[in-house]
């Protein structure tokens, strides 16, 4: 198991939908486009961990396998936002075919077709990123800062978070069977720093 840093300052956006799947154990990837570094031929994530920022912007309900029934309507982006989840990046893989798509669907809960408009987004292709997440109990609560507003996938935090006490949603035995099941779909580069 790696350890966990004694605090973070980094977050990462992503849809309501899929951090809540992440937190419930029912999701173990991420995928990516870019935000990936290749430093002397070693591929490695901006950043091995990161809070779950959830978001709505963007987020299509039909862009889900599952509904949370979250609410319709504008999202207000000033909205505070609860930072519950600390992702750490176990594994990653870079997919360049499209047919390991297909076999990674137990993984996650984007449809087929959200996941391919992700694949063919200007050049074909998908950093998949396998997280073990972790709960922090309670929340954070935050009111999202100027600097946190827009499209981006990174954003930084006014102050380090502590993850002390948070638990894995995915117990050891699980998450090896999980990467043990998932090493037979995916070429893994070498593990993240």
């Amino acid at each position: 198991m790696s350890e966990l840093p004694p605090a973070c300052a980094i977050a990462f956006k992503e849809w309501d939908g899929v951090c809540r799947a992440l937190l419930e154990g029912r999701q173990s990837l991420l995928v990516r486009k870019g935000g990936i570094e290749e430093e002397g031929g070693v591929f490695r994530p901006e950043h091995p961990a990161f809070w779950l920022y959830p978001t709505r912007v963007h987020q299509a309900e039909q862009g889900l396998r599952e509904s949370w029934g979250l609410p319709s309507g504008p999202v207000d982006p000033a909205h505070p936002i609860e930072l519950r989840g600390l992702a750490h990046v176990d594994r990653i893989a870079r997919v360049s075919e499209t047919q390991h798509l297909a076999a990674l669907m137990p993984y996650h809960v984007w449809t087929e077709e959200t996941i391919l408009k992700r694949y063919r987004y200007r050049e074909p292709g998908l950093w998949v990123l396998a997280v073990r997440v972790y709960r922090r109990e309670p929340a954070v609560t935050l009111i999202p800062t100027p600097e946190q507003l827009g499209c981006k996938s990174w954003v930084g935090l006014e102050a380090p978070l502590e993850t002390a006490g948070a638990s894995p949603v995915v117990g050891d035995v699980e998450w090896k069977d999980r990467l043990d099941s998932l090493s037979t779909l995916l070429p893994w580069e070498d593990q993240p720093a």
